[in-house]
């Protein structure tokens, strides 16, 4: 299917770009340009675009009253802003991605990526519920990461359409699944599309030990570790989960085991 992309954005130079950065893609053709949220409103109801590329801040309204002023079927919309303190509100209107000013042209090509998989129907892409899985990372980065750059107190997860907050404490383990992990907490489970690095970069250093290439464990829900052949160690959680450790992380489980005492 092509896209038919309506460019809104009250700076000049933005709306260029934008437009260069659609000709380069085959298969998306701006129908049409808007500088502010009314004209915005005119253009849409005039070209019916199937893709926003809507700004936020805009002069006498914003790319959130956009949206709620139009009518009939809703075109999937990519936000293109400097601000990042409005992706929480984002996810909530289920944009397809948000870009943050200055961002280049393979960044551009992985929002049109998943236009086109939306528009093809297509799930299998990690859009659940049609929230992309962009917008969420965005969401972790803005609502928990501190201005200090230290590692976020909340992990932010998606299922059946809607975001948690897990405070890292809370979690027992982490492991990895494919492209993505699972991360165990209590009776609860979440998946989210993260390498084990993303986790581990992610999870605050002082609580969780990487025991496995595929395992991390939150050190306070370790129950007992019993050493085995080869420098491997059997950890038993409080809750009843059991891993064997790897051999290249013997290391890191001794300095964990002189820390402790």
């Amino acid at each position: 299917m092509s896209i038919r992309a309506l460019i809104v954005d009250d700076e000049p130079y933005a709306r260029d770009r934008l437009r260069e950065l659609c000709a380069q893609e085959p298969d998306v053709a701006v129908v049409g340009e808007a500088s502010h949220g009314v004209e915005a409103i005119e253009q849409a109801h005039a070209t019916h675009p199937n893709l926003l590329l809507l700004d936020v801040q805009m002069r006498g309204t914003n790319g959130f009253d956009v949206l709620d002023r139009l009518t009939g079927a809703r075109p999937l919309v990519v936000f293109v802003s400097a601000y990042d303190q409005y992706a929480l509100a984002a996810f909530g209107v289920e944009a397809v991605d948000y870009l943050l000013k200055p961002f280049d042209r393979e960044r551009f090509r992985e929002a049109i990526r998943r236009v086109r998989a939306r528009l093809a129907g297509d799930r299998s892409t990690g859009l659940a519920d049609g929230i992309s899985s962009a917008v969420r990372e965005t969401v972790i980065s803005v609502t928990e990461r501190s201005a200090t750059g230290a590692a976020p107190k909340r992990i932010v997860a998606e299922r059946d359409g809607r975001l948690f907050f897990i405070a890292q404490p809370d979690i027992d383990s982490v492991e990895a699944n494919r492209n993505y992990v699972n991360i165990n907490a209590g009776t609860d489970k979440f998946t989210i599309r993260w390498t084990m690095q993303q986790a581990e970069s992610t999870l605050d250093p002082s609580l969780f030990l990487r025991v496995h290439r595929s395992v991390i464990v939150n050190t306070q829900k370790i129950r007992e570790m019993e050493r085995r052949l080869h420098g491997e160690y059997l950890l038993t959680l409080a809750n009843g989960q059991k891993f064997t450790s790897g051999r290249a992380y013997r290391r890191q489980i001794q300095a964990h085991l002189k820390n402790a005492r």
